[in-house]
């Protein structure tokens, strides 16, 4: 036999060996993913009667080795999640929920459970942006999650000291008729502009929070009269305490202007640098025609706080009204720099504009004004859709 057959013969010997092995090893792989795909459904099925048994420590370790062996499986990232939180396991359950926002980044139910344990992990920064974003996306009709997220996201408002920010997430819970005393409390907060988390409220301060929050709680909810009372009575047992009669005079300006002044002059008696009294003083000041007092207030507010967009946005509309229109410009415009989406301090500027005769320039100002109207209505309607959306598709990151 010549060497040239030998060879060909013995390619042909390894063909079939190799061809024999690949048939082997193929079959050894499906038996393999077989295998594997009964024991990822016997996890998971012993996961899920954990989970439904409150079984949460069990639960939680058989979804680990489930989204191990399937990291892509979203549920299973959510019931991992969920059941690390029922467990307190704040840390391990923020990993698992931001896995989940990996993998559903709309769904707004795991960007509000990944913000809620950040915040229990004091990462605050981290927990607004993301428990906003939750919010921005619609939580649908989930009247627990909703409470939960307005709530904190309120309490990091006012630590931030952005208390109408606050307070303007907490209005949803008198609509709800929701006001068990934490969420009386986070009310009070809001109303005095403390910026306190609820744990760390000085003992001695806790009944003036409370007596504010029912006083915030009856107002939203328009039982006005209520309100008044519980508003007096924060006066009369805390008439040196600072913001308690700011907060007693904004209630009032709707219901008794005059009295409502009184107040914000106690408060600045008490309170010399109040901005906020001085520029609610100086805009009740505008609608009382009282211009003189108004422009004084205003002019005060401005130099304690120069890049006050709202003090500037005064001055310059109490110049023109007074019939100092060329003096009142510059301060309408400094207002629309400071606060370039503030759609009616461009229409204040534009009207002045128009007053004194600068139709180009005014003519520009209702231009932005009307822009800033255009994307705010596709805004609300946008958020109104996500809404519609979330409540009809319902959340589909499992909660606790």
């Amino acid at each position: 036999m010549n060497t040239f057959i030998r060879s060909t013969i013995v390619l042909a010997l390894v063909a079939v060996a190799l061809q024999s092995y690949c048939v082997a090893v193929q079959g050894e792989n499906e038996r393999a993913r077989a295998a594997t795909q009964i024991k990822f459904e016997e996890v998971a099925r012993q996961a899920e009667a954990a989970r439904n048994a409150n079984k949460f420590e069990q639960a939680a370790n058989l979804y680990r080795i489930a989204v191990r062996a399937r990291p892509n499986w979203t549920e299973g990232w959510g019931y991992l999640a969920s059941s690390l939180y029922q467990l307190n396991r704040f840390a391990e359950a923020r990993d698992a929920y931001r896995q989940t926002t990996v993998l559903t980044p709309k769904n707004a139910p795991s960007w509000a459970f990944l913000g809620l344990c950040e915040y229990e992990l004091s990462e605050y920064r981290q927990a607004f942006d993301h428990l906003f974003k939750s919010e921005q996306l619609g939580l649908g009709a989930d009247r627990d999650l909703n409470a939960q997220v307005k709530y904190h996201l309120a309490i990091l408002w006012d630590t931030a000291g952005q208390f109408e920010e606050g307070l303007r997430e907490m209005t949803w819970f008198p609509e709800q008729n929701l006001g068990s005393q934490e969420i009386i409390e986070a009310i009070g907060l809001s109303v005095l502009r403390r910026p306190w988390f609820p744990n760390d409220i000085p003992t001695e301060k806790h009944e003036m929070i409370l007596v504010a929050g029912a006083a915030g709680f009856a107002e939203n909810s328009r039982q006005l009269d209520k309100a008044k009372t519980f508003y007096e009575q924060l006066v009369a047992e805390n008439s040196k305490e600072h913001d308690v009669h700011y907060a007693f005079g904004r209630f009032l300006v709707k219901l008794d202007p005059d009295a409502a002044l009184m107040e914000y002059e106690k408060e600045l008696e008490i309170s010399p640098n109040h901005v906020p009294a001085r520029i609610e003083a100086g805009y009740l000041c505008l609608k009382m025609g009282q211009l003189d007092k108004g422009l004084s207030y205003a002019r005060e507010a401005e130099e304690l706080e120069p890049k006050n967009s709202m003090s500037h946005n005064l001055v310059g509309r109490m110049l023109v009204e007074m019939g100092k229109t060329a003096e009142g410009i510059p301060e309408l415009g400094q207002a629309t720099r400071l606060a370039p989406n503030n759609a009616e301090f461009h229409l204040n500027l534009a009207r002045a504009y128009q007053k004194a005769g600068s139709k180009e320039a005014a003519a520009k100002e209702l231009a932005v004004f009307d822009q800033l109207q255009r994307k705010r209505a596709v805004q609300e309607d946008l958020d109104k859709k996500r809404r519609t959306a979330a409540q009809q598709q319902g959340t589909a990151a499992p909660q606790p």
